[in-house]
C-alpha cells in the first residue's frame, strides 16, 4: 500500500479518530506526502478505510543509540529503525557514542551516510562534545541536529564543567540544542566503593541522586550565565527534577524505565536492570509520574541502548548499562492510558509536539494541515503481551518481557505506509535526514 507522493492527487483515509481535546471522527486528506485537509466527508482518491482506529502523529524519539558504526552486533540502522516504526516512531535523533564517536566532521558525515543508506525512519544525528573538540563545534553544526548527549568528566568522550561552558558559548552561535547526561563524574568516582559493599542495589548506591543533582545544578548555572537553553537527558530523581522545574532555559526528558521500574525490580531483573542514571526508589518513580501528568516533564524519550544479553549478565560493576526501548515506549504508554494513569493529550505532547518544538523540526510531530503525513494507527482495544521474539531489535531481549502494550497496526511516514500488520513495506534508505528541517532555536 503506497501513496507515491503524487502532488496532483489528494488521497483520502476514511473513518479516522483523532485527538482534539475530545475524540473526533474525521477523514484525512494527503497530497504529496503532506496532510492536505482534515474534515468530514472529504473528496479525493480513496486510499484506505481506518475503520475507526485512533490516528496519532508519528512519534519522535530524541534519544536512541542505534550503535552503528562500531557496535553492529547489538544494533544497526536497519534493525533499529525497523524497531522504531513497529513501535509508532517515525523520526529519531541518534546519539554520538559510536565507534568512531561523532565528534569529528568526518565521523559525523560517515554516520549520516550510513543512516541515509539504511534507515526506514527520518533521522537526525547529534554530534558529540568533548574536552578536545570545542573548536570543531561550528563545523559539526552544519551536519548535526543537536549536540550531545554530553557526558561530564575528564575522559576522552567527556567534558569538564569549565569546558562545558566554553562549548555552550560555541553552541549558542549555532542555535542548536546542547543535551546533557547529568551525572557528576567526581561524585560517581567517589561512590564506586558501593560495588564492594554487600547490598541488593549496588549500582544505585554507586551513582546516587546527589551525583545527578550536582550536575543538573551546574548545567542550570551555566545556562543562566550564558543566557542559552539546555536539555537534560533521562532525569531519574526527584532531587534533580525539583531543580529543573521553573527554569525557562532548561527542558528535560524522562525515559520509560524510570517510570516503570524501581529498586524492588532489581530482585528479578538483577544485572539486566543496570542503566545510567540508575533505576531509583519508589519515591523518585512516583514523583516522576506526578510531574509527567502535571506537564513539568517536556519529553518522553526511550534512551534505546541495546546490548546483547551476555553483555548484561555477570558482576553488576562490569555489565554494560542500558537496554532496548524504542519499539515498546509508545505501546507501553498507550496501555497506561487504558489503565487511566496517563491521558492521550500528554502522550502527544511528550512524544510528538514537544520534541518537534524543542528540536525545531519543521512540519513534524503534529497531525495538522501542512505537516508531513507521519501517522500511526492504533486499535486501543488490542493490547498484547510484549515478547522479545516479536520485537525487531538485534539485541533479542527486552526488560519489558510479559508487560502489556498497544502496538500500531499501521505506521505511515510522509504519506507512505511503511509498516502494516507486522509487515514492512519500504527498504532501508527510505528515511530522510532531518537536518534541513531544523529551525533556528
Amino acid at each position: 500500500m503506497f501513496l507515491y507522493g503524487d502532488k496532483n492527487v489528494v488521497h483520502i483515509i476514511k473513518n479516522c479518530k483523532i485527538v482534539r481535546g475530545e475524540i473526533l471522527d474525521v477523514d484525512i486528506g494527503i497530497e504529496g506526502g503532506t496532510i492536505k485537509e482534515i474534515g468530514k466527508n472529504l473528496d479525493g482518491e480513496h486510499l484506505f478505510d481506518a475503520k475507526g482506529m485512533l490516528v496519532l502523529p508519528g512519534g519522535i524519539d530524541v534519544h536512541v543509540h542505534f550503535r552503528e558504526p562500531g557496535f553492529t552486533h547489538k544494533e544497526d540502522w536497519l534493525s533499529g529503525s525497523r524497531s522504531a516504526v513497529a513501535g509508532g516512531i517515525t523520526s529519531v535523533v541518534d546519539q554520538p557514542n559510536t565507534d568512531p564517536p561523532a565528534t569529528t566532521l568526518s565521523a559525523l558525515k560517515e554516520k549520516i551516510k550510513i543512516a541515509e543508506k539504511k534507515s526506514l525512519v527520518d533521522f537526525g544525528i547529534s554530534a558529540g562534545v568533548t574536552n578536545e573538540n570545542i573548536p570543531l563545534i561550528e563545523g559539526l553544526a552544519k551536519e548535526a541536529v543537536s549536540f550531545g548527549e554530553i557526558f561530564l568528566g575528564k575522559g576522552r568522550d567527556a567534558i569538564s564543567y569549565e569546558n562545558l561552558e566554553n562549548a555552550i558559548k560555541a553552541i549558542k552561535k549555532t542555535s542548536l540544542l546542547p543535551t546533557v547526561h547529568a551525572e557528576d563524574e567526581e561524585c560517581v568516582e567517589k561512590n564506586k566503593i558501593a560495588y564492594k559493599i554487600r547490598s541488593p542495589h549496588p549500582h544505585s548506591l554507586a551513582r546516587p541522586e546527589e551525583c545527578e543533582k550536582k550536575a543538573v545544578l551546574k548545567v542550570i548555572e551555566i545556562a543562566k550565565r550564558e543566557n542559552y537553553r539546555g536539555h537534560i537527558c533521562h532525569v531519574s530523581t526527584r532531587a534533580a527534577m525539583e531543580r529543573i522545574m521553573g527554569n525557562e532555559k532548561i527542558t528535560c526528558e524522562v525515559a520509560p524505565h524510570h517510570l516503570i521500574f524501581s529498586l524492588k525490580d532489581d530482585e528479578w531483573l538483577r544485572s539486566r536492570a543496570k542503566v545510567n542514571p540508575p533505576i531509583r526508589d519508589l519515591r523518585d518513580k512516583n514523583f516522576l509520574w506526578e510531574m509527567l501528568n502535571r506537564g513539568e516533564i517536556n519529553i518522553l524519550a526511550s534512551d534505546h541502548a541495546p546490548h546483547k544479553i551476555w553483555e548484561k549478565e555477570g558482576d553488576i560493576k562490569d555489565v554494560k548499562p542500558g537496554f532496548p526501548g524504542v519499539e515498546t515506549m509508545i505501546p507501553l504508554m498507550l496501555n497506561f492510558v487504558m489503565e487511566k494513569r496517563l491521558n492521550l493529550e500528554r502522550i502527544l505532547d511528550l512524544v510528538c509536539h514537544n520534541p518537534s518544538k524543542i528540536w525545531g523540526f519543521k512540519k513534524k510531530g503534529f497531525l495538522e494541515e501542512g505537516f508531513d503525513a507521519d501517522l500511526t494507527f492504533f486499535d486501543l482495544k488490542e493490547k498484547r503481551k510484549i515478547r522479545a521474539e516479536d520485537l525487531h531489535s538485534r539485541c533479542n531481549w527486552t526488560p519489558y518481557e510479559g508487560f502489556y502494550g498497544i502496538f500500531p497496526k499501521i505506521t505511515m511516514i510522509r504519506g507512505n505506509v511503511v509498516f502494516e500488520d507486522d509487515e514492512f513495506y519500504v527498504e532501508g534508505g527510505y528515511g530522510r535526514n532531518l537536518k534541513d528541517r531544523v529551525k533556528a532555536g
